[in-house]
């Protein structure tokens, strides 16, 4: 299912059954008690190395190998899990060798109830998983008995979380690798009855359908164009080009009851983002309604932290010096009139043609964008 996996063939029902093992087995373990111990929008492996000292005997086992990424012995781990190990080899979940095992990048969590297989922490990730991630799951309410539509999936947690409430989900991910690990994810919480997952770029594997919800994390990073970054997260100059062409899908996509949100950030003067005249001139051409909410400005100029996080991000993918890089960055904010960076949530529906900016950032930022 997942990474080298991909290159084989391997018995997908009979990894879907240890799968739903290792969840059942999980569950019985208490590690999942101990995952909703932590604030779920944050990924502080610290806190957990700490938690993880203060618990003896096989729950710690289990903390070291599924959250951790630490190497351990087959022999430590509860005899229900160590009797799927083959089946999750097979499908590139673990490693195993001279009587231990690993995870191969991978972490095990569970947010909103959901087990989430998704790539360990890392500054310039290639499956993204992260606290926007959640910030959109925290506001999903897709329709009860619906179809609802994951774009720019990666391990699948929106998907997941809308599987809670609409009969059928489509998620759809380019990355073939994050494809993978989102059925993955589907099977281990048992929904592959409901769920589905295309590989493929937004709309084009989705021709012709119709959803009640679509939801999407795009890339969302505001990058000029000569300069490197992580595809994951490269939204384009001000941020909001995969956004745009999610919009632009609504008409043909979205059901008349239907409902589309999105979260991102986009450049703005501090207090309006750089996109607002084009979404009132764009939901007027399409008579759709929409609510930019917006969470936090943070500042993005040349002395700015976000700046040179930016710069010091596309450094480390290119090999550029990160202060020549940080003039680039911040020449092409200013042409765009982008002092700051919008944190938004957006949501869409068909309606009058309106576009409206709800702004609830606090006056100081703190540490967190995406709530107040």
């Amino acid at each position: 299912m997942l990474s080298s996996a991909l290159e084989v063939d391997i018995d997908e029902a009979a990894v879907a059954a240890d799968l739903r093992e290792l969840a059942a087995a999980l569950d019985r373990s208490g590690y999942g008690e101990i995952l909703t111990c932590f604030l779920p929008q944050k990924a502080q492996a610290h806190v957990w190395a700490q938690t993880a000292a203060k618990i003896d005997g096989p729950l710690r086992t289990l903390m070291e190998l599924f959250l951790l990424g630490r190497a351990v012995p087959q022999d430590d781990l509860p005899s229900r899990i160590a009797d799927v190990l083959p089946g999750l080899a097979s499908a590139g979940l673990v490693q195993t060798g001279q009587g231990a095992v690993w995870l191969p990048n991978l972490i095990l969590l569970r947010p909103m109830g959901q087990w989430l297989w998704c790539q360990r922490p890392h500054p310039s990730p290639t499956m993204y998983f992260g606290d926007d991630s959640l910030a959109l799951v925290h506001r999903m309410v897709t329709h009860r008995g619906g179809h609802a539509l994951d774009l720019c999936a990666g391990p699948g947690v929106q998907a997941l979380t809308a599987a809670l409430r609409s009969e059928r989900v489509t998620a759809v991910e380019i990355n073939p690798v994050a494809a993978a690990l989102c059925r993955t994810n589907i099977a281990m919480n048992d929904l592959t009855d409901r769920m589905d997952v295309r590989l493929g770029d937004l709309y084009d594997v989705v021709r012709g359908e119709v959803f009640d919800d679509i939801v999407s994390n795009p890339p969302l990073l505001p990058v000029p164009e000569d300069v490197q970054f992580a595809f994951v997260g490269d939204g384009g100059r001000d941020g909001f080009d995969v956004s745009w062409t999610i919009l632009d899908g609504l008409p043909e996509h979205l059901s008349d009851r239907g409902a589309c949100r999105i979260v991102g950030c986009v450049l703005s003067d501090g207090y309006v983002p750089v996109v607002m005249n084009g979404l009132g001139d764009w939901a007027a051409k399409h008579d759709f309604d929409v609510l930019l909410t917006v969470t936090a400005h943070v500042e993005a100029d040349r002395d700015s932290s976000f700046l040179r996080s930016m710069s010091l991000m596309s450094s480390a993918i290119s090999g550029e010096p990160a202060d020549r890089l940080l003039e680039r960055y911040a020449a092409d904010y200013a042409e765009l009139g982008g002092s700051h960076v919008a944190f938004y949530e957006l949501c869409a529906r068909r309606g009058g043609g309106s576009a409206r900016l709800a702004d609830v950032s606090a006056t100081k930022r703190s540490a967190e964008v995406w709530f107040v």
